[in-house]
């Protein structure tokens, strides 16, 4: 650059060197995401810590679940949100098809076991755009835009008023180049808000997932049902008036069931309504790989359950929708797997405790809940640290979440304690739920209650006995094939030896397992019934040996070992029914580990939840 002097001789810098070096443009698919109602006063900094510390674990599963590694990302945490920046390499589609349903399904499993302040509801906004980054974080008109459409009025009214948990802000320009383009992103669940923030004066695209209770109002004047507003957009308006007319005022059965078998194990299940609200909640997911959409499934399913008429001009309108998609073979196959659902079917709710390696007041909670019968194993619905004082109270909160779940079923429900021998002195039998109350309930009351052995579950080179002596069991049920010892085994392997014969698939021992195994004093009764496979086994910490034997011969007069859970159920009833005896207050310390092979956990399973 040629120099040039001033009047006072001092030279004067070229106007172009005050032009800074701009770096370069990147395109980039830009997701901004915000934790709706963060400030609210009700939460404590503890509750603030849990939601940020809960959206990275939601965010992290969501987007691996997409197939997006966000750890590729470019990560702005915002405190109440973040500013994500996917890399070239990723489809925009997978921002708009497959991360929804898994931002929904994570955000209801971290709500699940969390109190109400530390509950979640996001806001998310989807734009694209050429951006540019400094030393201090990434600058653009494109990540401006994104934070504007985030905050539009309308997009937050409509979630407050919402029962869903999340709420998809697309800008003009990703909704009618990605969104529109493909009919797996639902462009129909999608309407037009306007975007009046700060000096942005726009228009975006909302969408509400999960609303499947309570749609958003539509403006003045508009029809009841405008066209991008219809639950499932690629059937014919008269197809679906038809179904509505069936659907409107049909309660579903066995609710939670259904929608696993239409829509897989992910899909969250919603509150007990009417079957046309759940069709149009399922309609908001996508077809699985068979390309059967879960709102045909569902009705398909659904004409199987209700009464003949209806349940004929359901399979009438399933199958004409089936063929028109295509799908008639995909149903067809669906139908030869699906098995009926038992007339007196059970859900299980399944607790495994592990205890810590180091502190023994803490262990380890893992939980889960069965929502179709016939389906096992269930999906893990969390794990996590508490203490085992608090067991009991922590147990009470997720029974009580379970129920809300299964709020659609009919059925008969068990829980089932899966413990290390070092906690088979806890109660479980006599623990109580709805504390919050103030006048608890015996569970006993409610459930069948057993333990299972935790150890055997892990030692898988113990199950094949242990499945030949429960089969065993189911053949020849009778009491006879309870051992009764008189005494305790003096010598090395003498239990073992008596428990190998295969006549054996009960057995009441001597005494209350001690906590751990004595060092050096051979298999004790308990070591020697699990890993003989012994699926049945009862103890008493307090009862004579006459009393408990007495006791187990009561409950196995007339029903044998088939009915030993029901009426030890009713035996533990009777304790809260009739006037206080020696029989109801054994009862109260009776102890049954029923443990059935046919429902083995994957222990070693990654969480869900994270929760803290």
């Amino acid at each position: 650059m040629v120099g040039v002097v001033g009047e006072s001789g001092a030279p004067v810098v070229g106007r172009d060197e005050f032009v800074p070096q701009l770096p370069p443009t990147q395109h980039r698919t830009i997701v901004v995401v915000d934790v709706a109602g963060f400030t609210d006063p009700s939460r404590t900094v503890t509750h603030l810590l849990a939601v940020q510390e809960g959206l990275y674990d939601v965010l992290g599963t969501a987007f691996s679940e997409a197939g997006i590694d966000l750890g590729e990302c470019d990560v702005e945490d915002r405190g109440d949100g973040a500013l994500i920046l996917l890399p070239p390499t990723i489809s925009k589609s997978r921002v708009a098809d497959e991360l929804p349903a898994r931002l929904v399904a994570g955000l209801h499993r971290y709500n699940v076991v969390h109190a109400d302040e530390a509950k979640v509801k996001l806001r998310v906004g989807m734009h694209f755009g050429e951006i540019r980054r400094n030393d201090h974080g990434f600058v653009g008109h494109a990540v401006n835009h994104a934070f504007r459409i985030l905050d539009a009025a309308e997009a937050k009214s409509a979630l407050a008023t919402s029962r869903g948990v999340l709420a998809l802000i697309a800008s003009r320009y990703f909704y009618e180049e990605v969104i529109s383009q493909d009919a797996g992103a639902v462009p129909g669940a999608y309407r037009q808000i306007p975007v009046e923030v700060k000096k942005t004066s726009t228009a975006a695209w909302l969408r509400l997932p999960d609303d499947w209770a309570s749609p958003v109002p539509q403006p003045s004047g508009e029809a009841e049902m405008h066209e991008d507003d219809r639950p499932w957009e690629v059937v014919s308006e008269p197809d679906l008036n038809r179904l509505r007319d069936l659907l409107a005022d049909l309660s579903v059965p066995h609710l939670p069931t259904l929608v696993r078998r239409a829509a897989g194990p992910t899909v969250p299940i919603p509150p007990a309504g009417t079957a046309w609200e759940v069709f149009a909640y399922l309609s908001d997911f996508n077809a699985g790989p068979d390309g059967l959409p879960p709102n045909l499934a569902f009705v398909d399913l659904l004409a199987m359950e209700v009464d003949d008429q209806v349940g004929e001009r359901l399979a009438e309108w399933a199958n004409h929708q089936a063929v028109r998609l295509r799908r008639g073979d995909a149903v067809r196959l669906r139908r030869e797997g699906w098995t009926e659902i038992p007339a007196e079917p059970r859900l299980y709710l399944v607790f495994a405790v592990e205890p810590d390696a180091i502190d023994e007041r803490i262990c380890r909670l893992s939980y889960w809940r069965q929502d179709d019968p016939l389906d096992w194993p269930p999906q893990l619905g969390g794990s996590f640290d508490v203490m085992v004082d608090d067991l009991e109270f922590r147990t009470d909160d997720l029974i009580k979440e379970t129920e809300l779940v299964w709020a659609g079923e009919s059925v008969s429900a068990a829980l089932e304690f899966v413990l290390p021998r070092s906690l088979f002195h806890l109660p479980v039998h006599l623990w109580q739920k709805e504390h919050d109350s103030g006048d608890p309930r015996p569970l006993c009351l409610d459930y069948e209650i057993a333990i299972r052995s935790l150890e055997r579950m892990r030692a898988a080179h113990w199950h094949r006995m242990w499945r030949v002596r429960w089969s065993s069991m189911l053949r020849d049920p009778s009491s006879s094939r309870v051992f009764l010892p008189l005494a305790s085994a003096a010598k090395y392997h003498r239990m073992d030896a008596v428990l190998s014969d295969l006549e054996w698939v009960g057995l009441v021992m001597t005494e209350a397992p001690a906590p751990h195994p004595k060092p050096g004093a051979g298999p004790d009764e308990l070591t020697a019934a699990l890993r003989s496979g012994i699926p049945v086994l009862c103890w008493h910490p307090t009862a004579s040996r006459q009393e408990l034997q007495e006791m187990v011969n009561r409950l196995l007069d007339n029903g044998g070992l088939k009915s030993l859970p029901s009426r030890t159920q009713s035996s533990r009833k009777s304790m809260y029914s009739v006037a206080e005896s020696t029989q109801s207050n054994l009862i109260g310390g009776f102890i049954l580990l029923w443990d059935d092979p046919d429902r083995l956990l994957s222990l070693g399973q990654p969480t869900v939840t994270s929760p803290s």
